[in-house]
C-alpha cells in the first residue's frame, strides 16, 4: 500500500497526470465542437468550465506544497 501511495505522490506522476488531463480537456474542446453545435455552445461551455476547474485544481495542488 505504501508503494502505491508513494507512486501517486511522486512529482513525475503528478506532472504526467496533469498533462494528460490538460490534453483531454483540449481535445474535448477542439474535437467536440463543430460548426453545427457551436450555435448551442453547450459543448464549448462544458469544455471551458472543465479547463478552468482543472487549472484551479492544479493551482490548489501547487499551493498545498
Amino acid at each position: 500500500m505504501d508503494k502505491i501511495k508513494a507512486f501517486f505522490e511522486n512529482k513525475v506522476t503528478k506532472i504526467v497526470s496533469w498533462v494528460v488531463l490538460a490534453l483531454a480537456v483540449v481535445s474535448l474542446i477542439i474535437g467536440g465542437v463543430t460548426a453545427e453545435t457551436i450555435n448551442s455552445g453547450v459543448a464549448l461551455v462544458a469544455g471551458i468550465v472543465a479547463a478552468i476547474a482543472m487549472f484551479i485544481a492544479f493551482i490548489c495542488d501547487q499551493v498545498k506544497k
